[in-house]
């Protein structure tokens, strides 16, 4: 018996099933390795083909030609492909046309979506602009933008619907009237600027002071400011971190202080854990965090490929994690030499002027916020989106592959 699947047009097949085995000779491509044939069904007449990693170019049609000796059939079957995208992310960008801009953003998503504004009583709203762009895998991006101002209705909604799948999804946002401007836009936006560039100043005097001394006392007492309140927060006072040995993946060497973390290429006999990651080159903390602010840093001078930053205590210990704010981590990354904050649809690079040697932490759990500071010169590294940690102990967490990382304090 011959079972052959190919596409019109082509002179190569899918795949090919001849004399009992698969014959992988005259295969197209772009299909080598990604098709299986069902062999247990061909006695009950099942001749189904199974193409894995399907995206956009698979989709249309595929003919099946079966023939033996005695019969000769053919089978004409159309491969529709659909991909349910990204959650939209909406944000507030600039002051425009006397309003206030808004957009909204989403990825991987195929056929191509519908997207649309929704004011709060479900009626569309015309946009300002709308992109709706192929990435190199031919899954679509949008991005839409719509300017509301104060007499408009201030509760939006971001609406994005797949067609095929006749299935949405949808983000909301409520725009408070504090933020539209009660006079010239453009007085507005100047002032906006002086007050950045007063704060930055200050900022910058403020790091130029504390510099030379503050990094190498034992604690780091650097105050927060509260840029446009005119507010300094609480002085703070650096935590001091040591590894949780439990958690500690089975190729990690940890040092006796809990202060040293160094990868070796031999497994350790480690005892297999709940607690223990078992995939992910990881360990955390042994301290965990559910109020208030707290701070700490990480020399990464001898590490090749690091990832500083925190992790929810639910963070899944076992198989492989995606390492983002929906996975119950914010960090930022060293690897292959590049650097980058771990965001939630991809890697943000970091275009650092100054490679740092150790990385401040600086957590604020009343806020939801992680912020990362090149220790040694105070400059700002990468702030996370906020997020929610109420109900859950959050605790630093150290990713290190053919190196070391060091908490311990250098005066």
């Amino acid at each position: 018996m011959e079972v052959r699947w190919f596409r019109p047009g082509s002179t190569n097949d899918v795949h090919l099933y001849r004399d009992g085995r698969d014959q992988f000779g005259g295969q197209m491509p772009e299909y080598e390795r990604r098709t299986e044939f069902w062999k247990d069904g061909i006695t009950d007449g099942n001749v189904s083909l199974r193409i894995l990693n399907i995206g956009p170019s698979d989709e249309g049609l595929y003919i099946c030609l079966v023939e033996d000796d005695i019969t000769y059939k053919e089978a004409v079957i159309e491969l529709k492909v659909a991909a349910l995208g990204s959650n939209p992310i909406i944000s507030v960008e600039d002051y425009q046309k006397g309003g206030i801009r808004v957009t909204c953003q989403s990825a991987e998503w195929y056929p191509e979506p519908q997207v649309l504004w929704r004011n709060g009583q479900g009626h569309h709203i015309a946009s300002l602009s709308e992109i709706k762009s192929p990435k190199v895998n031919g899954l679509f991006e949008t991005e839409i933008s719509v300017v509301i101002n104060r007499h408009s209705n201030q509760n939006l909604s971001c609406w994005i619907r797949n067609s095929l799948l006749d299935r949405e999804k949808e983000s909301a946002i409520h725009i408070s009237a504090l933020f539209f401007p009660s006079m010239n836009p453009w007085v507005v936006v100047l002032s906006m600027i002086l007050v950045v560039l007063l704060s930055f100043t200050i900022l910058n005097v403020y790091l130029f002071k504390i510099k030379g001394n503050l990094q190498r006392e034992l604690g780091w007492k650097r105050a927060v400011i509260c840029p446009g309140l005119g507010q300094t927060a609480p002085t703070l006072e650096k935590e001091d971190v040591i590894v949780d040995p439990d958690t500690a993946y089975h190729y990690l060497i940890l040092s006796e202080d809990g202060k040293n973390v160094r990868w070796t290429d031999t497994p350790l006999d480690l005892p297999d854990n709940p607690e223990r990651f078992d995939t992910e080159r990881c360990v955390l903390g042994r301290e965990g965090f559910t109020s208030g602010r707290h701070w700490w840093e990480v020399e990464v001078r001898e590490g090749m490929y690091w990832a500083v930053g925190v992790a929810r205590e639910s963070v899944r210990r076992k198989g492989q994690i995606s390492f983002s704010p929906e996975e119950g981590v914010c960090a930022v990354l060293r690897y292959w030499g590049e650097y980058e904050a771990l965001t939630a649809h991809r890697r943000t690079p970091l275009p650092l002027h100054q490679v740092p040697s150790r990385v401040g932490v600086y957590l604020d759990c009343t806020l939801g916020q992680v912020s990362f500071l090149d220790a040694d010169t105070g400059a700002p590294v990468f702030t996370c989106p906020p997020a929610s940690f109420v109900g859950d102990r959050i605790r630093p967490c150290f990713w290190v592959q053919f190196g070391e990382i060091n908490l311990r304090h250098h005066p």
